[in-house]
């Protein structure tokens, strides 16, 4: 057997900018395909071709055709092993991002202000729409996205190819600032 060695940097640049699923997609995406790629405990349960039921209601060759583009893009979005220099790279270039997309970003108390009220002794929260307009939190939030958008998604990409078993991986709510502005 003999290894591929390649000084250039074409295999990191592919990996780090190839499109990966979410966890949820790809089980969907394994559920459409059929049962081809699907193993056997995944709780996956497509229907069976054979059967005189389904035969006579679906179109088989549209069914298969689909089962195959399905399959097509599971494997196209599926993420891959990655050697130790491209982890190191993509966790670099997630936290240069991260640190980029969170300027400007809006407070969790600037994004959705609420207010209390005393109502029969239980108290009850509802937004502060006044806030929300004084500190014109939709506008400023519309703008942080259109600004920081393509950010967000390359850091949503590079770390669902980092922990692709983790369905929050790619959640930037959690680098959201608590406080905000009085």
């Amino acid at each position: 057997m003999f290894k591929i060695v390649n000084k250039g940097t074409a295999i990191i640049e592919h990996q780090m900018t190839k499109e990966i699923s979410k966890v949820a997609a790809r089980q969907l995406l394994k559920e459409k395909s059929g049962a081809r790629i699907a193993e056997p405990g995944a709780g996956i349960k497509p229907f069976d071709i054979k059967d005189s039921w389904w035969a006579r209601r679906v179109d088989m060759k549209e069914v298969m055709s689909n089962a195959k583009k399905y399959e097509k893009d599971y494997e196209r979005t599926l993420p891959e092993t990655l050697s130790p220099q491209t982890e190191s790279g993509m966790w670099k270039r997630a936290k240069q991002l991260k640190d980029e997309f969170q300027i400007g970003m809006l407070s969790k108390e600037e994004l959705h202000p609420v207010k209390g009220f005393l109502d029969n002794g239980t108290m009850k929260w509802v937004v502060d729409d006044r806030k929300v307009q004084e500190l014109r939190s939709a506008e400023r939030e519309l703008i942080w996205q259109k600004n920081n958008g393509k950010r967000i998604e390359e850091f949503k990409n590079i770390m669902r190819h980092l922990d692709p078993d983790n369905p929050h991986a790619g959640d930037i709510e959690r680098f959201r600032p608590k406080g905000g502005t009085k």
